[in-house]
């Protein structure tokens, strides 16, 4: 399938790379980059072992903010809340949470990318398979357009969710703009005790990780990033507050820094 359409600017108009965005993602049920990209299970890179190291090397990492927030046993309390992972993909990391929390929501742009995360967490969760104890929560998945986040709030309730996950998902935002948004939609879903633990890329003034203003499809792998100054001040806007924050602690070298956060101040 051709990518020339993002590339397009009808009349002069500047593209709506929000609709964009979701065009792109769109595309993973026929196209294979795209679904490594969303890393879909057995797709490209994701081979079963990797797929699986993927998903617990993060559900660990965020679980450094949770010990620091909740105590050694934070574990324990954990099959009692509700999680949810924003950009869920091929279901790497939704099949961890689901091994933890009571019920988890997947979201994402691309129906095609939902039905195999759907599949997944139900096929992890069949009593003959040997990962069952992998996907033991309840899982439920929600599609909303890209260019309307606030959309989420339709399909789950505010101020219901404790523990809000997204890592490989903001870099690929189509701005700085929607980035914003997106935190704010989120400080709303959480419960006032809840957390969030997202990955972003950071802007050190490498020309390859400059943010960019246009040509989604071209762009998408390094298309938005952030000075820590400006990305203070969306949390600030959003209503969230830094407890914790690390830079480079994946082994990928490619500018990604980890926040934890909690609501207000």
């Amino acid at each position: 399938m051709t990518m020339k359409f993002f590339r397009k600017i009808r009349g002069g108009k500047q593209p709506d790379l929000d609709r964009d965005a979701g065009r792109y993602w769109s595309m993973s049920d026929s196209n294979e980059r795209i679904r490594d990209q969303s890393h879909w299970y057995g797709e490209g890179r994701w081979e079963k072992e990797r797929w699986l190291a993927y998903g617990d090397f993060f559900f660990d990492l965020a679980g450094k903010g949770l010990r620091q927030a909740s105590g050694p046993d934070w574990r324990a309390g954990l099959k009692a809340k509700t999680a949810l992972d924003w950009g869920c993909g091929g279901g790497a990391i939704a099949r961890t949470l689901c091994a933890h929390f009571a019920s988890v929501y997947g979201v994402d742009i691309s129906a095609a990318t939902l039905y195999e995360c759907r599949k997944r967490m139900a096929d992890l969760a069949a009593p003959e398979t040997d990962e069952r104890r992998a996907a033991t929560g309840d899982f439920t998945a929600f599609h909303f357009p890209s260019e309307h986040p606030e959309a989420v709030l339709e399909l789950i309730s505010p101020a219901t969710v404790d523990f809000i996950v997204s890592v490989g998902v903001f870099k690929h935002f189509p701005s700085q703009a929607y980035t914003l948004k997106v935190l704010q939609v989120m400080e709303r879903l959480l419960k006032k005790e809840g957390f969030l633990f997202i990955q972003i890329r950071y802007f050190d003034g490498a020309e390859k990780y400059r943010p960019k203003e246009g040509d989604y499809a071209r762009n998408v792998i390094t298309m938005t990033s952030f000075t820590a100054d400006v990305f203070a001040g969306q949390l600030a806007a959003a209503g969230l507050t830094i407890l914790r924050r690390e830079r480079d602690v994946d082994g990928e070298d490619e500018k990604h820094e980890y926040y934890f956060l909690g609501k207000g101040t």
